[in-house]
């Protein structure tokens, strides 16, 4: 594996702000995420004013050279070097490319060992109690997430409000990610809507928080967000000030890239990392046939808290997959009036009858294909990095014809790499 070697020369009695220097490189090194540094004192030498300094019985110097490495991933090395040559007056910063052929740091086959502070999303954005709810879900539809915090005057957390707070008090007819698909006559409906009958965070929101410090082990938060069924966790200092934002994506990049850095030798690996997605896929996973009409499509999503069905060929090969929004995205016109009117009215069977007797459509016509997936000899650590980077919350699980076995989510991914980390498959 490819890396890069940080190198840095400075005096021992170089100070930073009210500290040494090498001890304040240190700790940005480590909440930079690093993966290590190792500090050396130097018996002899001589800098820029070529004043040599050496450690003798008569002359004991004080001002010895301090050097020290760093070897990580060239993007993590790239991104620390200006922020430490801010930080140098004088002193020496060198870099080369380097062969990592064995590291094994922060990554015990699980969680890293990192705080919050390393992968949390900073500067996020947040809304007071008194905010119009038309301007929260102009907000969400304009972002990529679907949970605000709720701070106040002096802005500490006391609530959250999400997309699930806004289905369930009525707030909006449909998702943020439905709304997104289904046109901007129903989004400008509801906007309007919510202008005129007015209402603020403060009806919707959830009051009870469950919030993280910058310096709570990663791998706690990830425990505290599995247990508790959450995406998000706000980040607090320590006067409940908001300071940040954990998401479980954060949590799974952080995994990838620290899987990414050890490079061992399959036959020196932990048992726990050759552990497969078939110990911890969902087997009871909702499909259909390639010509199976529309309105069953739509009863098999409803039946199934997956949101989603797999659609399988003559051969019982995984042909395409179908969720909730390709159904509002890829109905036909004539189909969407009355798919949007179910969806709105919690798919009424007056509804599902008005979509049965228009111009059908089959799950053909509807699905996305082709379709990432995983086959069931596929590491956790594999499908989380695919997770990661093609963007998908769920895979389905293949056999080695391309039959589905099963679909695994980020959620039983996160799960698994904590048991990963305590060393203790789950049951």
């Amino acid at each position: 594996m490819r890396g890069k070697r940080l190198t840095i020369l400075i005096g021992e009695t170089d100070r930073w702000k009210h500290g040494s220097l090498y001890t304040a490189i240190l700790e940005y090194l480590r909440r930079a995420g690093c993966a290590g540094a190792t500090i050396t004192r130097g018996i002899a030498g001589f800098g820029e004013h070529s004043r040599i300094k050496t450690v003798n019985i008569v002359d004991l110097s004080i001002d010895l050279p301090v050097m020290i490495t760093v070897i990580d991933v060239p993007e993590r090395i790239d991104r620390v070097v200006p922020e430490i040559a801010a930080m140098l007056a004088g002193g020496t910063i060198a870099v080369d490319d380097t062969e990592i052929y064995f590291s094994s740091a922060a990554f015990k086959g699980g969680i890293p060992d990192l705080r919050v502070a390393n992968v949390m999303q900073r500067g996020v954005e947040s809304v007071g109690p008194e905010t119009p709810l038309a301007e929260v879900v102009e907000r969400l539809l304009a972002r990529g997430y679907t949970t605000l915090p709720v701070v106040d005057a002096d802005g500490r957390v006391v609530g959250v409000v999400a997309d699930s707070d806004l289905l369930r008090s009525g707030t909006t007819p449909l998702s943020v990610s439905l709304q997104k698909v289904a046109g901007p006559e129903l989004v400008q409906e509801t906007l309007a809507r919510l202008k005129s009958n007015g209402g603020t965070v403060e009806r919707v929101m959830t009051t009870k928080v469950v919030s993280v410090t910058a310096e709570t082990s990663l791998r706690e938060a990830a425990r505290l967000m599995h247990e508790r069924g959450l995406k998000h966790l706000p980040v607090v200092d320590g006067d409940g000030r908001l300071v940040g934002v954990l998401g479980r994506l954060d949590i799974l990049n952080a995994i990838v890239s620290g899987h990414a850095r050890r490079t061992v030798p399959a036959a020196h690996r932990l048992p726990q990392e050759h552990r497969t997605v078939a110990e911890v896929m969902a087997t009871n996973v909702p499909t259909v046939s390639v010509v199976t009409p529309l309105t069953e499509v739509i009863d098999k999503i409803l039946a199934s808290e997956l949101k989603r069905v797999l659609v399988i060929d003559d051969d019982e090969r995984l042909a395409g997959i179908i969720t909730d929004s390709d159904l509002v995205a890829r109905a036909d016109a004539a189909e969407r009036i009355g798919l949007l009117t179910s969806l709105r009215s919690w798919w009424s069977r007056a509804a599902k009858d008005e979509i049965r007797h228009a111009r059908g459509q089959r799950a053909a016509d509807v699905m996305t294909t082709p379709v990432v997936a995983v086959p069931a000899t596929a590491s956790v650590i594999e499908a989380l990095a695919l997770t990661v980077t093609r963007h998908v919350k769920r895979l389905p699980v293949l056999d080695p014809e391309g039959r589905v076995l099963g679909m695994v989510s980020r959620p039983a991914l996160l799960a698994a790499s904590l048991d990963l980390a305590d060393g203790q498959p789950s049951a």
